[in-house]
């Protein structure tokens, strides 16, 4: 199965990485990115085995493990699509628009 990623996400990804990079340099920043890489290897590996997101049933979260952020997600046919990368303190609405 692909993964495919509205285009929003790369904002939400370069404006955390550049977060992290300025706070605490590259190392932090590059740790950020090998989470978010592993998330979607997670992701991609099993699909159904991460829960529904309570603000809408349609999609799947998972959490970056040392950063406090998530990834929500939705399958669709023969792809997975990455919706939204999204800090956790961001209001719980945020992003809901994208498909």
């Amino acid at each position: 199965m692909i993964i495919e990623f509205h285009p929003a996400v790369q904002h939400d990804f370069n404006h955390a990485i550049a977060y992290y990079e300025a706070d605490g340099g590259v190392h932090l920043a590059d740790r950020f990115e090998a989470e978010f890489r592993a998330c979607l290897a997670a992701i991609k590996a099993g699909p159904t085995h991460h829960p529904r997101y309570h603000m809408n049933a349609a999609f799947r979260r998972i959490r970056l493990q040392h950063f406090p952020y998530l990834i929500l997600y939705r399958e669709t046919p023969g792809a997975i699509r990455i919706t939204l990368l999204k800090h956790e303190r961001q209001h719980p609405l945020y992003g809901r628009n994208r498909r």
